[in-house]
Formats: C-alpha cells, sequence, structure tokens
C-alpha cells in the first residue's frame, strides 16, 4: 500500500527569496518520504498590526478561530483536506504561521527570526545564529535552498548538451542588486563587467550570467553593453524574462561568484558545494545579523570576498585565493534535522 504523504501548507509572503527558503524545507522533507505541498498566500494588512498579533499570541494559551485570522491578513479559501505541518518563512508569515499550527493543532517549521514571539509557538525554528539556541532552535550551516546535490549532476549534463558546453570550462555569476544595506551605482556596475572580462581571458572561462529582480532594468542593460559577447556562454536575464534554472546554472559551473547583497543566492551558491566568491560595491552597510553572517562564512572560507574594484584591478586573485566547500550536503543534513527535531519516521536521506 502506498504510503500517505505528508501534507504540508507552505505559506508565502510573495517574496521569491523566503518562498525558496519555504521550498527547501520541503525539498529536505522530501527525503523522508512523500509530501504534498499546498502554497498559500498571506498578505498582512497593516504593519502597525504585527504587535497585536504578536501579544495575541504569546499571551494567549488556547487556539484561536481560522476565522478570526482574516482580520491581519489576506488570504485565499484554505485547502479543505488541512494539513499535516505549516511550514514558512519571513516575519510577515511567523503570525499565520504560529496561528494556523495552534488553532489545527499541527506542528510548524519556521525560517528566520522570530522578532519577540515566544519559541513555544514553534515546532522547529531555522536559523544561521548560533546565539538564537533555543530549545526548538535548528542551528544550520547555510540557510534552506533549493539546489539538490543528488541531482546537479544530471542537470548539468543536460545543460550542457543543450548549450554546446561539453568542453567548456565555464564560471557562474549571480547578480543580485541594491538591499540588505547594499547600494550599487554605475561605477560598480562597470567595475563588475570588466572584472568579469578580464578574468574571462585570463583563465579560459566563459560566463553563466544571471541577473535578478533587485538588479533591474538599466544596470542589467549597461551590463549587456560592457560584457564581451565572446566571454559569455549562457545569459539569463531577469528583466527580459529569461528562466533561471538554479541546479543546471550553479552545476555547470566549475566556480560561482555572487554579489553580496543576498543571502539566497550566496546560500544555494555554496550549497552546490563549489569554491564560492562573495561580490560588494563601495557602498556597503548591512545591519548587524547579515554582517555577521557573512563574516562566519567568511571564516571558515565558505566564502572568499572581494570587492568590485579589487578584482577588476587584479584578476588573479581567485587563482591566489583557496575556498573551502562543505563536506556533506545541507539538504541530507536539514532532512536528519527535521526527522529528530519533528519526529518523523526517516524513510531515505
Amino acid at each position: 500500500m502506498a504510503e500517505t504523504p505528508l501534507r504540508v501548507w507552505v505559506l508565502s509572503d510573495d517574496q521569491p527569496g523566503h518562498l525558496n527558503l519555504s521550498r527547501g524545507v520541503v525539498l529536505a522533507l522530501q527525503r523522508l518520504g512523500p509530501v504534498q505541498d499546498t502554497c498559500i498566500t498571506f498578505r498582512l494588512r497593516m504593519g502597525l498590526m504585527r504587535n497585536l498579533l504578536r501579544a495575541l499570541l504569546n499571551h494567549t494559551g488556547v487556539p484561536l478561530p481560522v476565522s478570526l485570522l482574516k482580520l491581519f491578513y489576506v488570504f485565499d479559501a484554505l485547502p479543505a483536506q488541512g494539513c499535516d505541518l505549516v511550514v514558512s518563512a519571513g516575519g510577515k508569515t511567523s503570525f499565520a504561521n504560529a496561528w494556523l499550527a495552534r488553532s489545527l493543532r499541527v506542528p510548524n517549521v519556521f525560517t528566520g527570526s522570530l522578532r519577540r514571539l515566544s519559541p513555544q509557538l514553534f515546532s522547529a525554528v531555522l536559523t544561521l545564529e548560533p546565539n538564537d539556541a533555543t530549545p526548538v532552535s535548528l542551528v544550520l550551516d547555510l540557510p534552506p535552498g533549493i539546489i539538490d546535490e543528488a541531482t546537479l549532476s544530471a542537470q548539468a549534463a543536460q545543460f550542457r548538451e543543450q548549450y554546446d558546453l561539453v568542453d567548456q570550462h565555464c564560471w557562474c555569476m549571480l547578480i543580485g542588486g541594491d538591499g540588505a544595506g547594499y547600494r550599487y551605482h554605475e561605477p560598480d556596475w562597470q567595475a563588475l563587467a570588466q572584472a568579469m572580462n578580464r578574468l574571462a581571458k585570463h583563465y579560459g572561462i566563459r560566463w553563466l550570467v544571471v541577473s535578478s529582480r533587485r538588479t533591474g532594468y538599466q544596470a542589467a542593460q549597461q551590463l549587456r553593453r560592457l560584457l564581451e559577447p565572446d566571454s559569455l556562454a549562457v545569459q539569463c536575464w531577469h528583466d527580459l524574462g529569461d528562466e533561471y534554472l538554479a541546479g543546471a546554472f550553479l552545476g555547470t559551473a566549475e566556480k560561482i561568484f555572487v554579489t553580496e547583497d543576498s543571502m539566497t543566492m550566496l546560500g544555494e551558491a555554496m550549497s552546490a558545494r563549489r569554491p564560492v566568491y562573495s561580490l560588494r560595491p563601495r557602498q556597503v552597510q548591512p545591519n548587524t545579523r547579515y554582517r555577521d553572517m557573512i563574516r562566519r562564512f567568511a571564516e571558515r572560507r565558505l566564502l572568499c570576498r572581494f570587492t568590485l574594484e579589487e578584482l577588476a584591478r587584479q584578476p588573479k586573485l581567485p587563482g591566489k585565493t583557496r575556498c573551502q566547500v562543505l563536506e556533506t550536503s545541507p539538504q541530507a543534513t536539514l532532512s536528519r534535522q527535521l526527522a529528530k527535531q519533528l519526529d518523523l519516521k526517516i524513510n531515505r536521506v
């Protein structure tokens, strides 16, 4: 008889980075057995409601009616078949996550900072912060991600065949934009293009280029104008509607370069277990938590950090810098952690 799937509700705040974190949790759960996941978008009506929601959840020990949640969130009808687990990421979903889990009497997993919500409202809280340790905390090496190392080789082989890259040496460049305290200006994009052109010539490689929503049209257009066509293998421009297949791009790359403004992109790159180099612009003012996470990755050599200007001036730097890769698959590790924390039977890891 077929095994009954674990019914998972994934709560989304419409931010792709947060949704990818939750998808990473679902992928880790799929290593344990069949999963039936349903994504439901929850939009907080007003930011000012957070304090009221926090007080209600922290100081009310009984389940609250699901219908009352509509006072605080806009969301579609919930699936009639119910769920066995609630999963979400990002502060705006944390309240709905805790509310639904308590009302439906099911366990829940949250990725991110609780921001004064009681840890007792959650079955597992995934964090990169060692100082956030509580009985429900799972301290991770990397954010949960959508990169499944078990399928990287197959995806890369198909990608190389599709784009005639079988005999090519390819590096990947993941490009973000303004965010997390990082601000880019025209000289920064010029330095990035110069660095990519010089690296391609110096090492005899071609680029797999990927931009993101935050790169913006003007920066992407400037890069397309400045990058030398011969240095480019495959281009994936968000503003042009190109589809990004993370496993294929990262699995094909021998080295991965990432602008330092996106923890999601950095996490995916490190999850692929390739050498990862982070790049930062002139103007950088991340908050303390973000800066500390980057520092911890750099101390472990999981990131080799450069400014855009120094890499443009000194293309030999990557060859002189040795990056470390994780010894074990982050997905497999997270599967084991979730199985133990949620008391799930391990069928395959």
